[in-house]
């Protein structure tokens, strides 16, 4: 099905409940069978929720092949990206883009309840469970770059060069606020049919976001561990802020000539309002747009949280012919599953946890502490000190 950094991905028949399923095998190689374990972490975490009123994909466990471990999760149709090549890239209309969003969202809001950021959210993570199906339901996939708010440090591996945040490429300290960041930019090219700030290299796509969004307040570019190789120190009137490293100071600083990858140039995120396709339906544009700046705030503290974007007005117009499904917690904790069975896979990958513990610079120690409390009972996953699921309000008729 996919091959990538980590393995491939492929499809099997479990011979046990006769249903396809896809399978995550990954290299039999140290820094993957590290990388594996703490993937595993995050899944086992995930227990907690329901996969469907959760809109994530749904781990079924694990098996070893030889000395390579396997993940096994529901099979699902495609993902966004592939479903829009099979459209020759045209956007999503409004009344397709909206439960895309809003499930998108309801995902976001049941992993910062319990406190992790997925760090990797785009088109090729978020599958459609069947493309025929519609309004088209989606689902959360790829855990492999997931971390606990509490462990994260700058400076860590996280996101891809198509949707990373400011803080990320200066290694500022940073939280689940850049998920939030990764749905504003998947909204933007679901939007558009491109992707908003496309670059070879970080300096790239920083040039874009500033060029669109200015620059960051200097208190911000302060806390930066790596502010100081994309700026300049500028003193005026005796006060000192940040200036952005033009293509000509930085190609002489490291050798790199910045390349503009942009299939459209926009002034601002406003301009996104004259490419995002008109609906039959009358819905005005600015609203998606007044959403995806929303989401796209250069400060993470006033960057909108998951539960006010499925408040957003955007949401409030249905379609007469039919209504937008959000997904929402209305049902609150009793929508929570936890699997108490406690199977010798289980024990098998706990024993190996607990006989090798990672060394991913101090990272995979932060993780296996913050997850060591995690048993299989149904009490410790509770017993844990966790947000509270919130529900969210019904959306009008």
């Amino acid at each position: 099905m996919a091959t990538v950094g980590f393995g491939f991905v492929t499809q099997c028949l479990n011979l046990k409940t006769n249903k396809q399923e896809a399978i995550k095998i990954m290299k039999n190689s140290r820094k993957t069978v590290q990388n594996a374990k703490l993937e595993v972490c995050i899944l086992k975490r995930l227990q907690c929720l329901n996969p469907d009123t959760c809109n994530i994909v749904r781990w079924n466990g694990f098996f070893f092949d030889q000395n390579r471990i396997c993940l096994k999760f529901d099979l699902l149709d495609l993902s966004l990206y592939s479903y829009l090549k099979e459209r020759n890239f045209d956007s999503l209309t409004t009344a397709e883009l909206r439960p895309v969003i809003a499930q998108l969202a309801t995902a976001l809001s049941h992993l910062r309840s319990i406190g992790l950021v997925h760090a990797d959210l785009k088109p090729d993570n978020l599958m459609i469970v069947d493309r025929h199906q519609t309004p088209l339901q989606v689902r959360l996939i790829d855990f492999g770059l997931a971390h606990p708010v509490a462990a994260v440090e700058p400076g860590t591996c996280v996101q891809t060069r198509t949707n990373p945040k400011g803080e990320v490429m200066l290694h500022l300290p940073f939280n689940d606020a850049i998920d939030m960041w990764s749905l504003g930019i998947t909204a933007a090219e679901l939007s558009t049919g491109y992707p908003l700030y496309p670059g070879n290299t970080d300096y790239d796509v920083l040039c874009f976001i500033f060029e669109m969004q200015g620059q960051p307040s200097d208190n911000i570019l302060d806390r930066g561990l790596r502010t100081g190789y994309y700026f300049d120190r500028d003193q005026t009137n005796g006060q000192q802020h940040w200036t952005f490293k033009s293509p000509e100071d930085f190609a002489e600083q490291t050798g790199y000539y910045a390349v503009d990858t942009r299939e459209y140039r926009h002034e601002n995120l406003d301009a996104l309002v004259h490419v995002i396709e008109e609906e039959i339906e009358g819905t005005p544009q600015g609203l998606l747009v007044d959403l995806i700046k929303r989401m796209l705030h250069l400060d993470p503290d006033v960057l909108i949280k998951p539960l006010e974007v499925l408040r957003h007005p955007f949401f409030c117009i249905t379609s007469s012919s039919s209504a937008d499904p959000v997904t929402t917690m209305d049902d609150g904790p009793a929508d929570l599953e936890v699997s108490t069975e406690n199977t010798e896979e289980t024990e098998n990958i706990e024993n190996m946890l607990e006989d090798q513990p990672v060394d991913n610079g101090g990272y995979g120690q932060a993780v296996w502490r913050f997850f060591s409390r995690i048993k299989n009972t149904v009490q410790n996953y509770f017993s844990w000190n966790r947000q509270p699921v919130v529900n969210i309000p019904p959306q009008p008729p």
